[in-house]
């Protein structure tokens, strides 16, 4: 499910499957099933995730755009646990995979230098 509503949201992002094709983020879910059938798992469980994937998607993403209703809402104990007033910071790693480089970008204690 979560592979499946990524894939929609980020359309434009070019994969490449164990470096035999690229395709684009859309059909990932797809290429994941087709490799499941070829290794011999059953096919439900990924067709089950791209179900709820999509009727997640949909709900949340497509209707709310067409209509201006969101049919899905958190709900209100989850609102008082988690008040939406507090600003939560999530650091990024530096490069695209996150390996080599601490947050501000050096590599191994080099120094960073940035115009703004």
């Amino acid at each position: 499910m979560q592979v499946y509503v990524w894939s929609k949201r980020n359309p434009h992002v070019h994969m490449s499957f164990l470096g035999l094709f690229t395709f684009t983020a859309p059909y990932l879910p797809w290429v994941l099933l087709a490799f499941s059938i070829i290794v011999g798992s059953s096919p439900w469980v990924d067709l089950l995730g791209m179900c709820a994937g999509h009727a997640y998607y949909f709900l949340e993403d497509v209707y709310p755009y067409m209509t201006g209703r969101r049919l899905l809402k958190t709900p209100g104990f989850i609102k008082a646990i988690f008040p939406e007033d507090e600003a939560v910071v999530v650091p990024r790693p530096a490069n695209r995979w996150g390996v080599g480089m601490d947050v501000g970008g050096a590599r191994d204690g080099q120094e960073v230098h940035r115009a703004f």
